[in-house]
């Protein structure tokens, strides 16, 4: 095994944004401090931090990577330098390199922050008609998922995640269905979608990712538990009126 520099993740205590990172580091057998400030009332924590971009990087946001020596901010940047520095790239052609860059480019935009502003529509938007919105944010994930399940089936992923170790893609892609059906439940059955619910079900790192998300039960956003299972509650009796 090549040497690895010192490692820590720093990231709020939730899954948000680095969960997918945590889940890939436990898969790879990757030893790093996992640093996880906390969701107290008014975050004090994260207030006391932020002006120090030493260490919530040059934009002051999270999640921060330290690398040995190298700081890496912003997710799909992590994603970008995890892929190439674990020698991911390398064992991919060019063309599976463009596929999962596509795909967590897509999982990213439009299923963690929709699903993340939905969960926060009501705290952003006092007021908000949660109904209409939970039901355009469930339109565009039942889209999103046809065409996740069309093109992974077309990609052939499910052969291909056999077939090699598994990567930050494969990770992410567990995290957002993992998330989806949490937040949806009977509304979104993940059984509509034969590939996702099978890449869902049998992909070779849910071993690993279902011991991380098992070992501490997290929010899925800066909202904290409480605030969280009381907005999903309301989502699933709007979509059930």
């Amino acid at each position: 095994m090549a040497h690895r520099p010192p490692a820590a993740l720093l990231y709020f205590d939730a899954r948000g944004r680095a969960q997918f990172v945590r889940y890939y580091f436990r898969a790879r057998d990757v030893q790093y401090e996992d640093e996880r400030v906390p969701l107290t009332p008014g975050y004090p924590e994260w207030i006391a931090m932020r002006s120090d971009r030493g260490r919530v990087g040059p934009f002051a946001k999270l999640p921060v990577l330290r690398w040995g020596e190298q700081q890496v901010g912003e997710t799909f940047v992590i994603y970008s330098f995890l892929h190439k520095e674990l020698g991911d790239e390398a064992l991919l052609s060019a063309e599976e390199n463009l596929r999962h860059s596509m795909l967590v480019s897509t999982l990213y935009i439009d299923v963690m922050v929709e699903v993340a502003l939905l969960l926060w529509a009501e705290v952003s938007h006092p007021g908000v008609d949660l109904g209409a919105v939970a039901k355009r944010s469930w339109d565009r994930l039942r889209s999103r998922c046809a065409y996740l399940d069309l093109t992974l089936g077309e990609w052939d992923w499910i052969a291909r995640s056999r077939s090699r170790p598994t990567m930050l893609a494969d990770a992410m892609l567990w995290e957002e269905l993992d998330i989806v059906q949490h937040v949806f439940g009977e509304h979104l059955p993940l059984d509509n979608y034969p590939v996702l619910a099978k890449l869902y079900r049998d992909c070779p790192g849910r071993a690993a990712f279902d011991a991380v998300l098992r070992a501490q039960p997290l929010a899925i956003t800066g909202r904290g538990l409480s605030g969280e299972e009381q907005s999903i509650d309301k989502i699933r009796r709007v979509l059930s009126a």
